[in-house]
């Protein structure tokens, strides 16, 4: 039954008063006998009576205070060493707290749901004052229930900061949950962990050989199961390495010339005049000049590594990440940035109308810009001013509908050279089946690779385990360094790769899990401790 007290059964209202912020509640304990905490043992001799004053939750959005009186006893066990005791009343109040129990339940609701300072900012609206660090208290209090161990658990590494410190996630993948956050990924904490939790018998991890060292020692007798996922993406790397190596051999292409191409920029640029677009002139000193910056780090790159020093010291002196130096010395030349492809922009649907106007003779652009708003345009006048310049310049053909710029010859990329032996025959388009033949042409490397590509696809997709050894045989002796070195990487891990063609488990509900942990991380803005950050993610599990 539906009552304004914390625990009806025991508590008697006596007298409520009101203000204009608080409402005071008289109430008094209806005991008369209380057990001692030490001792244990019951007794009814009352020695006097004291007031606890205790906040609890809000009417009508007005604050709520307890007056509750309680009681003292004596305790009647002679060797006890507690001669007098206050009665402990755990449904209203635990023992020394200034609030009840259902107003804690609230304010750990609150901060499991949006955090320490969010949850206070709330708090404060709903009339139940708390500051930031008492809900994290409340937080960090909470007892998490007790979780069976696993039978098949997947492990993978979060980022408490990218690149620079790595916490390790645990799932278990049948009840599709998360059982636990270790503070690093080195193996002995995870073979700690397995060692205090008996009973693992699959195990899907990633290709990290710390996970591999930490389950052999902590879980032998479990099954480690690669990810396949990552095994098409080891292969996916290794291929971008071949075409980072062959670079200056690999094809041109016929593409579409971008929006920020050279040529049309400086196209844009002679028709534009002091217009909105000269921006762009300024903008490509500013790409000219951080590009001198680029090469100017690249060469000191190179120099230092050419002195002997090793690639993380390099990277710290000349200024970048080790993952940067690593990639330019392995792209075997100056990394030239990409260019920006035009993307879908609001004047697309109203193509065929600026050209109809354009044919008309309509040639102020301010006009055409008004004439799109009445019919829904929702975007920028610059966006149409670019666009007619282009339909001026003749970059954009007649008959309106989608663009079609010129076209343009550029040389394939490294990832879109590995993407074309990535796919199947049956999902390449003409213009990339084109691509593809005038891969092979132009480098051998692209020829022996394809067929490779496409055995350990079929290999993973199919579960063909039987064929495993046969197609790390041949990798082996492609002639290809970074096909030779993934195919060892296999043959190193060759069980748990066996095992991932073999049994259904995989790390993907994984990285799903990690998704959802990064969310959690990101309410707290970062900032949040491991501990604090575990009762979370475990919490909401």
């Amino acid at each position: 039954m539906p009552t304004i007290l914390p625990d009806p059964a025991h508590l008697q209202l006596e007298c409520l008063s009101a203000d204009s912020d608080v409402i005071t509640m008289m109430v008094a304990s209806t005991a008369t006998s209380a057990c001692c905490p030490l001792c244990s043992q019951s007794s009814d001799r009352i020695h006097s009576r004291y007031i606890r004053t205790l906040a609890d939750l809000p009417w009508n959005g007005v604050a709520v205070r307890l007056q509750l009186t309680v009681h003292r006893f004596f305790c009647a066990t002679a060797g006890c060493r507690r001669r007098i005791f206050a009665e402990r009343m755990p449904a209203i109040a635990a023992p020394y707290a200034r609030r009840t129990v259902r107003l804690t339940e609230v304010l750990r609701l609150i901060g499991f749901a949006v955090g320490g300072e969010a949850g206070a900012r709330l708090l404060a609206g709903l009339a139940m004052t708390a500051s930031p660090d008492t809900v994290l208290r409340v937080i960090r209090s909470a007892l998490l229930p007790p979780r069976a161990t696993p039978r098949v658990l997947g492990i993978d590494d979060f980022a408490f900061r990218r690149g620079r410190r790595y916490g390790t996630i645990l799932v278990d993948l049948e009840r599709h949950c998360r059982v636990d956050l270790l503070p690093d990924r080195r193996a002995e904490t995870v073979a700690s962990w397995l060692r205090e939790h008996p009973g693992v018998e699959i195990v899907a991890r990633d290709r990290a050989e710390a996970y591999a060292d930490g389950v052999a020692q902590g879980a032998p007798r479990a099954v480690q199961v690669a990810d396949r996922f990552h095994l098409v993406k080891n292969l996916t790397n290794a291929l971008q390495d071949v075409f980072n190596r062959q670079k200056r051999h690999l094809p041109t292409i016929e593409t579409d010339l971008a929006a920020g191409d050279e040529l049309e920029t400086e196209r844009l640029d002679a028709l534009a005049g002091a217009s909105p677009l000269a921006g762009s002139r300024a903008q490509r000193h500013g790409q000219q000049a951080c590009r001198a910056q680029r090469k100017e780090r690249y060469d000191q790159l190179m120099a230092l590594r050419d002195r002997g020093v090793s690639i993380q010291e390099a990277a710290a002196q000349v200024g970048i990440g080790k993952r940067t130096a690593n990639r330019w010395i392995a792209a075997g030349g100056f990394p030239e940035r990409k260019i920006r492809r035009r993307s879908a922009s609001a004047i697309d649907a109203f193509e065929e109308y600026i050209q109809q106007r354009w044919d008309e003779g309509c040639r102020n652009r301010t006009q055409l810009w008004r004439e799109l708003c009445d019919q829904g345009y929702r975007g920028s006048y610059p966006s149409v001013y670019q666009y007619v310049v282009r339909l001026q310049a003749g970059l954009l053909t007649a008959g309106g509908g989608a663009h079609a710029p010129p076209r343009a010859r550029r040389r394939l990329s490294p990832r879109q050279a590995a993407w074309l032996l990535l796919r199947g025959e049956d999902m390449l388009t003409t213009h990339e089946r084109e691509q593809l033949a005038a891969l092979k042409e132009a480098c051998s490397d692209a020829q022996t690779a394809h067929p490779l590509t496409q055995q350990f696809l079929s290999l993973v997709r199919e579960r063909k385990h039987e064929d495993l050894d046969q197609w790390i045989c041949l990798a082996l002796g492609s002639g290809l360094p970074e096909l030779e070195r993934f195919a060892a990487g296999l043959r190193r891990d060759e069980a748990a790769v066996q095992a991932a063609l073999r049994i259904e488990h995989s790390n993907g509900q994984t990285e799903g899990q990690v998704n959802r942990l990064k969310l959690v991380k990101r309410q707290m803005y970062g900032r949040g401790n491991f501990d604090l950050l575990r009762q979370r993610v475990l919490h909401t599990a």
